[in-house]
C-alpha cells in the first residue's frame, strides 16, 4: 500500500469525473431510458427537489473524491485496477445501502435495481477513469 499525499491527486480528473457521474445520472434517467420505469414506480414526477441540488452535487463531488483516494491507496493505476476499486465500493457500499431502503422503506425491488444500476454505471465508470488518469 503506498503512502497517501493529496498533492498526488490529479484534481482535473476529479472535476471531469465528477462531471462524467453527474451526466450519467442524467442520461439514466431520462424518459427514453429508466425515467418513466422510476416515475411509475414511485409515482412521482421526474423533476427534481430544487433546494436539494447542491447537496446533491456536493454528494457527488464527495462519492468521487473518496474513490480517487481508495484508488491511491491502493496502487491501482490502470483503468481495469480503478474499475475493480469502483466495483468493490459499489458491491461494498452502495448495495448495502440500497437494500436498507429494501427491508425499512419497503422500495419496490424494481427501484431498488434502477438505483444500484445507476450507480454501478456511474461508479464503474468513475474508477475505471480515475484509474487510467493519474
Amino acid at each position: 500500500m503506498s503512502k497517501f499525499q493529496f498533492s498526488d491527486i490529479n484534481y482535473l480528473a476529479i472535476l471531469v469525473v465528477w462531471i462524467v457521474h453527474i451526466v450519467i445520472g442524467l442520461i439514466w434517467f431520462r424518459p427514453e431510458l429508466f425515467g418513466k420505469e422510476w416515475s411509475r414506480i414511485t409515482g412521482k414526477e421526474l423533476k427534481p427537489a430544487k433546494k436539494w441540488l447542491i447537496p446533491g452535487l456536493i454528494g457527488h463531488l464527495l462519492m468521487v473524491f473518496v474513490l480517487v483516494i481508495l484508488i491511491k491507496l491502493t496502487d491501482s493505476n490502470t483503468g481495469f485496477s480503478g474499475l475493480f476499486i469502483g466495483l468493490l465500493t459499489w458491491i461494498g457500499f452502495v448495495v448495502p445501502m440500497e437494500s436498507g431502503e429494501l427491508v425499512w422503506e419497503k422500495i419496490p425491488f424494481r427501484l431498488f435495481l434502477l438505483r444500484t444500476g445507476n450507480q454501478l454505471i456511474a461508479i464503474a465508470v468513475s474508477g475505471f477513469i480515475l484509474g487510467a488518469w493519474q
